[in-house]
């Protein structure tokens, strides 16, 4: 089955309540620094405290919630081997990233409430699709599929975890602060919602999207051009602008168009230097230490 994501954004309901209110946070909204004392998780569940929700403000959630998840599909919980990498790699190539890059405290303020991780993904078999991430109301994000995920095959965890958090907080971003109209004018005629998961990767390039779920329609792809920007070595995003550009197609151009106005957005409205993320990202990327990152020696703190 064509491995691709649906993401799930959920209203603008819950983010305008919050909005509205004058309540001023503490350091933290979580109460509890562990679940329990005498769990055999209790050294993991403190380490994910002071990692994640002292500086963040951001609850790392493993454990299978029932409530938390959508009752209309089967999932499996994540190995705690598994939420452990993750985690280590989350701080290494997405916190600490923009702890260096963006304004001080910026995802203590901006960032997702709660990170969820389940063990599988979605599937919708009807549609052929599975869903490996959501975005509610720029509180929380979910990440699927983490037990099939290879900690040393840097190309799976950027498809299936990390483009897919830079995807998701980006809705976050854009559920308080709105992407210019302009962005949605450029392919307005050809986003399709029903039939995106029918479209390959060469197909969406030539039409101006980064991906076929970006053509599924704008808001998915202004996210998706911010997420595969981020992500993508200089060479694999060269290679796909020259491939839209092919056969006297110009998918290139329009999705170069499109990265414009997403750079300019997120130096205007947020003061984030996107080229500066993906920079980051990639030298990252490319200087994968693991026993400096499970031992957390490239904190800028």
């Amino acid at each position: 089955m064509k491995k691709i994501y649906q993401i799930a954004c959920i209203g603008l309901l819950l983010a305008a309540m919050v909005s509205c209110t004058e309540e001023k946070f503490g350091d933290t909204i979580f109460i509890d620094p562990v679940e329990d004392p005498n769990a055999y998780t209790k050294q993991f569940d403190q380490w994910l405290y002071d990692h994640f929700t002292v500086p963040y403000n951001v609850e790392y959630r493993y454990r299978l919630d029932d409530n938390a998840t959508d009752p209309n599909y089967n999932v499996v919980p994540v190995s705690i081997g598994m939420a452990d990498t993750i985690a280590h790699l989350s701080l290494y190539l997405w916190y600490d990233v923009y702890d260096k890059v963006a304004p001080t405290g910026f995802l203590k303020e901006n960032g997702p409430r709660i990170i969820q991780l389940i063990g599988s993904a979605m599937i919708n078999a009807a549609q052929g699709t599975e869903k490996l991430g959501t975005a509610e109301g720029g509180i929380k994000i979910t990440l699927m599929k983490i037990n099939k995920m290879e900690p040393d095959n840097m190309g799976q965890l950027n498809e299936y975890i990390f483009k897919t958090m830079h995807h998701e907080f980006s809705h976050i971003l854009h559920q308080k602060k709105t992407y210019p109209k302009e962005f949605e004018q450029i392919t307005s005629g050809t986003y399709n919602p029903d039939g995106w998961q029918y479209t390959s990767d060469s197909e969406a390039w030539q039409m101006g999207y980064t991906s076929p779920y970006a053509s599924s329609q704008a808001r998915e792809d202004f996210v998706e051009t911010i997420a595969n920007y981020i992500v993508k070595s200089d060479d694999t995003w060269n290679a796909m602008i020259a491939a839209g550009n092919s056969d006297g197609n110009k998918g290139g151009d329009i999705i170069t168009q499109k990265l414009t106005i997403c750079r300019t957005w997120l130096a205007e409205k947020w003061e984030l230097d996107l080229d500066a993320l993906h920079e980051e990202v990639q030298k990252r990327q490319q200087n994968m230490d693991w026993n400096a990152i499970m031992n957390l020696e490239f904190l800028n703190k």
